[in-house]
């Protein structure tokens, strides 16, 4: 570079949240081979899967800013809290119901209503009368479509309302439903959580009954139609595509358990509206969700590889990595100093002396090969380099140190859900060497981690196991707690395991996603990730790497 410029404080390759990141993500997007499967109305491809910075919002916002009929659908603004917390879903919860079919009821309704308003912009009820006099028209000469009419008949003034209201009206109309099939058994019952609470064992067990036929008998014959109506005459024209993007299902919108049934009807009638072959509707999921999903919600006969056609693991290369790098650093510099075409190399250090190591095959080493990790590590570089006219190494290791603290509490955050005690669990890590053996754990650290786990008053994998490490008849051994810390460990990338000698090492964002108490088990060797040994204080081989620098 000709006459360089120092660097600005606050100076940044682009924003973590992709909401805050989308003025680089309209000139910086990188299309890693995926894309295609994604937007592609034909191809089942509709679950956009990774993990937390992999890129799956920014998918979305691709799709969305580049089709010309989409609409993104937020969770937040279905009003789940108000359905969880209403009398007709606490009374059933209460006696054990299963509303399975009754969310994806209230799915398929949702995504109907807001395919149509996509369609034909629907605003207000006269709008919606105009639909409706349309849709007379298509029935006309087909009597089986005809009962098709009768969904629209009662539900076509109300399409334009917000999802949220559609919501309230649906479950209001289920609560008379229920209450209209009580009637003539059990006309005064109480319809609420205390009411369920105040019946007799037999008068449960008969409710139950009751209740279960009630919801197993909602009609959804009359909804199929009308997906085959949509089909034939309101998405039939070859030439045009409708997305429903939906994202955020990762946020606090419901208690656990009800977003997981929630969420795995949404998986469901995903599926379903693949009968629509111009319409797609692609949801954004975190793996560790997915997977808390299928666990709260696996039933006899469940088989999970039914639904590998519909997900899309986002997977990244080195190569990607570097050129997402690439071109935050030239479209940065073109903003905020110069239109030369600046690159990573011109700002970054060359390979590090005494090794063939550059600078971002680095940062990418201490990545869980996620854009967001790699963005993360360059502007904490930026931000050590503040004031200078280039990165160095020194900055780097400083970078590295801030850096490292962040994943460490940012896997704890992550994780929450599927390991409320990682942040704890994680510290069987502290000091040990970057490679180890299962025989350097310790007693005396078992006994300190297993201690802080019992601890925790929410159910854990790890939290349940400690809890009865110490309890008589359990079964469970220092042995078997070390294996299940290390399942976890795993699972969230924290380590990679080599299962046997001739064996390489496994990861789980890059191999398998998880292992086998067996495997862990037999665990060979076992190395802590790059990205956390700074924050856990692991201990290197000499000549691994150069000194370490203290965080400033």
């Amino acid at each position: 570079m000709s006459n360089p410029v120092k660097i600005k404080k606050g100076l940044k390759l682009g924003e973590l949240d992709a909401e805050a990141d989308r003025s680089m993500l309209e000139v910086c997007f990188i299309d890693n081979g995926q894309l295609n499967n994604i937007i592609e109305v034909t191809s089942p491809r509709s679950i956009i899967l990774g993990r937390t910075g992999s890129g799956k919002s920014a998918f979305l916002y691709k799709i969305s800013s580049e089709s010309e009929k989409s609409s993104v659908l937020d969770p937040n603004d279905i009003s789940i809290r108000f359905l969880e917390h209403s009398n007709i879903i606490q009374f059933f919860n209460e006696l054990g119901v299963k509303l399975d079919l009754f969310y994806k009821i209230l799915w398929r309704h949702i995504l109907i209503v807001d395919l149509l308003k996509l369609r034909y912009n629907l605003r207000n009820e006269s709008e919606c009368k105009t639909l409706w006099g349309q849709i007379q028209r298509w029935v006309q000469k087909d009597s089986v479509k005809r009962r098709a009419l009768e969904y629209f008949s009662e539900w076509g003034d109300k399409f334009w309302l917000e999802t949220d209201e559609q919501l309230k009206e649906l479950t209001e109309k289920f609560t008379n439903d229920v209450k209209a099939n009580f009637k003539g058994k059990y006309p005064n019952v109480d319809i609420s959580l205390e009411g369920a609470k105040g019946l007799t064992e037999e008068m449960r067990t008969e409710i139950k009954s009751l209740a279960t036929q009630v919801v197993s008998g909602i009609q959804i014959k009359r909804l199929n139609e009308v997906q085959k109506l949509l089909r034939d005459h309101a998405f039939n024209d070859r030439q045009k595509r409708y997305y429903i993007l939906i994202d955020q299902l990762d946020e606090d919108w419901a208690e656990t358990k009800t977003r997981c049934r929630f969420i795995r009807a949404l998986i469901e009638e995903t599926k379903s509206l693949r009968h629509i072959p111009q319409v797609k509707i692609i949801t954004a999921l975190r793996r560790d969700l997915l997977d808390l999903v299928f666990n709260e919600t696996r039933d006899s006969g469940f088989q999970q590889e039914k639904y590998e056609a519909y997900l899309e693991v986002i997977s990244w290369s080195r190569e990607d990595l570097s050129l997402i790098l690439d071109n935050r650093v030239t479209e940065i510099y073109r903003r905020q100093y110069t239109k030369d075409n600046v690159k990573f190399s011109h700002i970054f250090p060359d390979t590090r002396k005494k090794t063939s190591e550059t600078s971002i095959g680095y940062i990418i080493d201490r990545t869980l090969m996620r854009p967001r990790d790699a963005i993360q590590f360059a502007n904490e570089c930026f931000s050590a380099a503040s004031d200078c006219t280039n990165i160095s190494w020194r900055s780097i290791y400083i970078a590295e140190a801030n850096y490292s603290l962040k994943r460490l509490n940012s896997l704890s955050e992550e994780w929450y859900e599927f390991y409320p005690g990682l942040k704890s669990t994680i510290e069987i890590l502290r000091g040990l060497p970057d490679t180890f053996t299962r025989s350097l754990i310790t007693s005396d650290k078992i006994s300190d981690i297993s201690s802080d786990l019992s601890d925790y008053d929410i159910e854990g994998p790890c939290i349940t196991v400690a809890k009865k490490l110490y309890e008589n008849g359990t079964g469970v051994t220092e042995a078997k707690f070390v294996s299940e810390v290390l399942m976890c460990l795993y699972h969230v990338g924290a380590i990679g395991l080599k299962i046997s000698k001739s064996d390489s090492f496994i990861w789980s964002y890059i191999n398998q996603p998880r292992i086998s108490q067996g495997e862990a088990k037999r665990a060979n060797q076992i190395v802590v990730h790059k990205m956390l040994h700074q924050s856990l204080e692991i201990k290197l081989k000499k000549g691994k790497k150069g000194k370490k620098v203290k965080r400033r």
